[in-house]
């Protein structure tokens, strides 16, 4: 059996996913926020098999760029903050990863939760697939 994701979980990532977009929105944001925010994009990549509600890579590859540009910011000087432009294919992905926590099971969950742990503990830069060049 399959059971789903507790509805409190579900809820509690959402809410710190979303409270970590509006500190990074309003200039607020520290690297915990900027943490929390690439794992749920990374988290939405993964779950992308396990639902049909997900996005295209380009929103996943622009909400990377978006918190990588944000970390570059901060080393100059800057706060943790997110450009307007870079805001709403972030805030995209976030909406659909709250679908997906909703529908997917607690094991496609834990699987996806494992695959992010991979990644963290590798070298890669990205958990994303390198781009064919065409």
């Amino acid at each position: 059996m399959l059971l789903p994701l507790p509805v409190a979980k579900v809820r509690s990532m959402s809410l710190a996913n979303h409270l970590a977009l509006a500190a990074m929105r309003t200039g607020n944001g520290n690297v915990d926020q900027m943490s929390c925010l690439l794992k749920a994009v990374y988290l939405a990549y993964f779950l992308r098999e396990a639902t049909r509600d997900h996005c295209g890579m380009q929103a996943f590859r622009a909400s990377e760029a978006a918190l990588e540009c944000s970390a570059i910011r901060v080393q100059m000087g800057h706060k943790w903050t997110l450009p307007e432009e870079d805001q709403s294919e972030l805030a995209g992905v976030l909406a659909v990863h709250d679908r997906q926590l909703l529908s997917v099971s607690a094991h496609q969950f834990s699987a996806a939760w494992e695959r992010l742990q991979r990644f963290l503990d590798s070298e890669a830069r990205s958990a994303f697939p390198v781009p064919e060049v065409e």
